[in-house]
């Protein structure tokens, strides 16, 4: 790939929703911080604590997506495809959704302790939003594509690693809980985290096929 020819593509006059998007990628960043505190909380009153500033967080994200699909409507000539703007700003928006929701579920199922495998999703989350936020800066300078690969190759082991803990994590409970509830309840938990991480992954698949049309 020439990346003179990937940046001229990439990068016109006006980059403003580039700049846009590495705000909106630095918030899901912010929101995995605080997602992170799960792996910390061991009470009904810690577990509000983070659904509450998950929540405030993830409206911030709300404003700043409407702000972008606003702008995005009103420019006539966009850097990239419009749809491709679009999609992967809804791609940032559903990971903070995600974890907002993960942090909502633990309190409304009144879950009185995380299981180590559903810390271990929570850090795996964590991990993979930051390295998204990266992805999203990179894109901005074509000179740095092998690294911006190697982040996109780390979301992906990242995701693979999710899903293990995931699938062991489900065969775990099915073996183990005789109580259907808590089995249902511990699964929409487990479910719900591994969500996050895929969507971390399905953000950076974005950026991929963005790179590979414009190269």
């Amino acid at each position: 790939m020439s990346a003179d020819s990937f940046l001229q593509r990439l990068m016109p006059q006006d980059n403003r929703f580039f700049k846009m998007l590495d705000a909106i990628a630095h918030n899901v960043s912010v929101g995995s911080d605080a997602f992170a505190k799960l792996q910390q909380a061991y009470t009904p009153a810690d577990f509000l604590s983070v659904a509450e500033e998950l929540r405030t967080i993830e409206h911030t994200g709300d404003r700043m997506a409407e702000e972008f699909y606003t702008k995005l409507d009103k420019t006539f000539v966009t850097p990239i495809d419009r749809e491709d703007l679009h999609d992967l700003c809804s791609a940032l928006d559903t990971i903070l959704d995600l974890m907002e929701e993960c942090a909502g579920f633990i309190v409304n199922y009144r879950l009185t302790d995380m299981t180590p495998p559903m810390r271990e999703l929570v850090r795996i989350a964590r991990e993979a939003c930051h390295e998204v936020e990266v992805t999203i800066q990179l894109m901005e300078d074509s000179r740095r594509y092998s690294e911006l690969n190697g982040h996109l190759v780390l979301v992906h082991a990242l995701e693979n690693e999710g899903d293990t803990v995931f699938r062991l994590a489900l065969g775990e409970l099915f073996q183990t809980l005789k109580d259907p509830i808590e089995l249902i309840r511990q699964k929409d938990i487990l479910e719900a985290l591994e969500a996050t991480v895929d969507a971390a992954d399905d953000a950076c698949d974005l950026v991929r096929s963005l790179m590979m049309k414009h190269s």
